[in-house]
């Protein structure tokens, strides 16, 4: 009987964290190119302006590679107004990154990139943020961005 309820407990309290690789942004107002994409991970690796998000479960790792396409709108608690960079953001947080699959040539090549357009933080400094009070700070271009409900 206590071996059930500590699993029941342990399950219920690991749940939140053990969210799912990819998936399909929420209904809410999102930049007019946004497709719907999502990728939910670990901060593994930031470089310049790209974030490399891992994803683990039993035995399989997945990573996602994105590039931030301008620094996030994250309010800095130094009142600076410059936007959060892909560095600003600490390892072993965890997140979802809002994207779209950016095809583009280079020097005749065909390049896939994942360019993301959004951010919401799951966890902060080794805190968790309650679902009910995350935000998706925009990371895209532009001064006069339109926005449409995405469902």
């Amino acid at each position: 009987m206590f071996t059930r309820v500590a699993i029941s407990i342990f399950s219920f309290l690991i749940t939140p964290l053990a969210t799912s690789q990819y998936g399909t942004a929420p209904n809410n107002y999102y930049p007019d190119k946004y497709n719907g994409s999502t990728f939910t991970g670990t901060v593994a690796e930031t470089k310049n302006d790209q974030i490399a998000l891992t994803y683990a479960k039993a035995d399989k790792t997945d990573t996602f590679i994105g590039r931030l396409e301008t620094a996030c709108s994250v309010p800095r608690a130094d009142n600076n107004s410059r936007g959060m960079n892909a560095s600003d953001i600490p390892l072993g947080t965890v997140m979802t990154a809002f994207f779209n699959v950016d095809n583009r040539k280079v020097d005749g090549q065909k390049i896939k990139e994942n360019l993301i357009l959004a951010i919401s933080f799951i966890t902060w400094q080794g805190q968790n943020i309650a679902e009910d009070k995350r935000t998706i700070y925009l990371c895209t271009a532009g001064k006069h961005v339109q926005f449409r409900a995405y469902h």
